[in-house]
């Protein structure tokens, strides 16, 4: 298990400077070089004094070290029992769902989370309650539930305005408009939340689902409901839709790669990163339209 210690903290607020929000995190930073590894931590590690930054780097290296002991991976019957009934079957005929997934090969089903491959390099630990009950399960892996919480902030009287998500896919905003009573509506497009697992070349990719997966690991679980889909199109499939995600490219290769698992082994430790918010910006821009 990652032994815990105490997150060392930034310096000193300089005055009359931009001041950084950081959140703690697991990294696996075994996986990392010294490179890769600033790349994910390179703004936490810039905020700290030369001694705690010295400490940080020395127990990556250890990491690393551990990482190089681990024996090749030969995974087996990852995907379990198929999953079936009403709560599936409800997913499945929504057209969200339909338009997402209906042209692909998928099935729903339990799988082995220890052998599931992490292609996201960090977590931060929620600790969320993971249910023991299958239906309960269902539910946390498997919501029905899309709506994307969002914050709004709007300069009057003509803006812009701006939303902010933890959702990494935001891109556009959904629009409504009542022409009638001249009313336009705009809310955050849904993001269908499954924990969802990629199969290809033989392995099983996490896609999304990582903060649910790893509390799930953490509480002692072995096998977790999934939606489960064949890639298509390779790395494009298989790579989360989010900054400073590990190279599936690369990692295909490798004898060993990142586990889930290994967010609970001597292959990672607890740092910060910088807090990271999805948003768009809608501004009013003035037309003049001659007659």
């Amino acid at each position: 298990m990652v032994t815990q210690t105490t997150l060392a903290t930034p310096t000193v607020a300089v005055r009359d400077a931009i001041q950084k929000t950081f959140v703690p995190a697991t990294i696996l930073s075994g996986f990392t070089d010294a490179g890769h590894f600033e790349l994910l931590a390179g703004e936490y590690l810039a905020s700290l004094g030369a001694k705690a930054k010295s400490q940080l780097l020395a127990r990556a290296d250890k990491t690393r070290k551990f990482v190089a002991t681990l024996a090749p991976f030969q995974p087996a019957n990852v995907v379990g029992a198929e999953i079936t009934g009403p709560h599936v079957d409800a997913i499945r005929a929504d057209p969200l769902f339909i338009g997402a997934f209906g042209q692909r090969p998928y099935t729903f089903a339990r799988v082995d989370i220890t052998q599931l491959v992490a292609l996201q390099p960090w977590v931060e630990p929620r600790g969320d309650p993971i249910p023991t009950g299958h239906e309960e399960q269902l539910k946390l892996a498997l919501p029905h539930k899309w709506e994307v919480p969002a914050e709004f902030s709007f300069v009057p009287p003509n803006g812009p305005l701006q939303v902010f998500t933890s959702n990494p896919a935001l891109q556009a905003l959904a629009i409504q408009a009542d022409i009638v009573n001249q009313v336009v509506l705009l809310s955050t497009l849904k993001h269908i939340n499954l924990v969802q697992v990629v199969h290809f070349s033989g392995r099983h990719y996490l896609r999304n689902g990582y903060h649910r997966v790893a509390d799930a690991l953490a509480d002692g679980l072995k096998d977790f409901p999934a939606i489960v889909t064949e890639a298509m199109v390779f790395p494009q499939d298989v790579q989360l839709p989010s900054h400073a995600a590990f190279n599936p490219q690369y990692f295909a290769g490798l004898p060993r790669p990142p586990l889930l698992s290994d967010f609970h082994t001597r292959a990672a430790l607890r740092a910060k990163v910088r807090e990271r918010r999805y948003g768009v910006i809608v501004s009013v821009v003035p037309i003049s339209i001659g007659i």
